[in-house]
């Protein structure tokens, strides 16, 4: 006897991972990874994805879709901290509609700082050898400080000492930091590294790369990653209901 498939999973909101953009083809295929793994572990909702710059479709674009469809949606930004495209880009999609709201960033959190020790332990980085947490940056203090409790974050999980840095928009740069860490260093102790503190490949990792210092990948397509934007959005969901 034939057995009925069951009948597809009701279809009551939608979840919008917005991240920033690029042209690196490994950039992206981290985002689309993230989304596709997102809506494996909620097939109950709509993921989409959305960028502020660089890529289509816009976060306007997917969120005034989607308010014209009468969807709630969740935005849930795939960014590393606060700064100007979560209180501005994002603060602004969230105002179009009642049906539209926001999480937190990504950033920071514990889990990214998980990530983040495995990322340098793969590129040969020992738990004693200071450490420079290189972000991408803001103009705004609550990304900073953002970036700062990350590495914060970090610190608890090394030996070595870890300092958060920049690579646009706000000091120390990256190279002051490496020179602060390096002047720090007894001479029996490694070179400081870097941490990139960065969602996928791009223009921000390839700057990094362009140092002497050993730098680890960005924080790249990890189920764990996925599991914060899993969790942002239930909560969401949980506190809406």
């Amino acid at each position: 006897m034939a057995i009925d498939s069951p009948p597809p999973a009701r279809i009551d909101r939608a979840l919008v991972l917005v991240a920033h953009g690029t042209d690196n083809p490994s950039g992206r295929a981290t985002v689309t990874w993230l989304r596709h793994r997102v809506a494996e572990e909620l097939p109950t909702a709509q993921v989409f994805d959305a960028y502020v710059d660089v890529q289509r479709p816009t976060l306007d674009e997917v969120v005034d879709s989607l308010v014209r469809q009468g969807i709630p949606t969740v935005i849930v930004p795939a960014l590393l901290s606060t700064g100007f495209h979560v209180e501005v880009d994002i603060a602004r999609a969230v105002g179009r509609s009642e049906l539209v709201t926001a999480t937190l960033p990504l950033g920071p959190h514990p889990i990214l700082a998980e990530i983040l020790a495995t990322r340098l332990g793969e590129a040969g980085v020992i738990p004693e050898q200071p450490v420079v947490l290189a972000a991408a940056g803001s103009s705004r203090a609550s990304g900073v400080a953002a970036v700062r409790r990350q590495a914060e974050l970090l610190s608890a999980l090394r030996r070595g000492p870890v300092t958060a840095a920049f690579i646009s928009a706000a000091r120390p740069t990256v190279d002051e930091a490496l020179a602060a860490a390096g002047s720090a260093t007894p001479g029996d102790v490694t070179e400081p590294a870097v941490a990139a503190y960065l969602l996928g490949h791009g223009v921000f990792h390839d700057r990094l790369r362009d140092r002497s210092a050993v730098v680890s990948e960005p924080l790249g397509a990890d189920r764990r990653l996925a599991d914060v934007v899993v969790a942002r959005f239930r909560a969401a969901v949980a506190q809406a209901d």
